[in-house]
C-alpha cells in the first residue's frame, strides 16, 4: 500500500508540474495588443501565451520561421 501511496503522489506531482499544452514554453508568436495594433507574444514556463510588447507605428509583426521569432516590420516588407 506504501508503494502505490508513493507512486501516486509522484505522478501527481510530475502531472501538476507538466507545462499545458497550450504552446512549447520559450516560442514566440506574433499576435495583437489590447488596441488590436501587432505584437508579439511569448510561451511562458507554463504553456501560457504571455503578451510581450506591441510593434512601433505603421509597422506590423511578421514571423519569420527560420529564426522562430517574431519581427515588427514595414507591412510590405519580405524576408529575403
Amino acid at each position: 500500500m506504501k508503494v502505490f501511496a508513493i507512486a501516486a503522489a509522484s505522478l501527481f506531482a510530475l502531472a501538476s508540474a507538466a507545462p499545458n499544452p497550450g504552446c512549447q514554453p520559450g516560442t514566440y508568436s506574433c499576435t495583437t495588443n489590447s488596441s488590436g495594433g501587432p505584437g508579439w507574444q511569448t510561451c511562458d514556463v507554463n504553456g501560457q501565451w504571455v503578451f510581450s510588447g506591441s510593434c512601433p507605428p505603421n509597422t506590423v509583426c511578421k514571423f519569420y520561421p527560420p529564426s522562430k521569432s517574431p519581427y515588427c516590420v514595414p507591412p510590405d516588407f519580405k524576408f529575403p
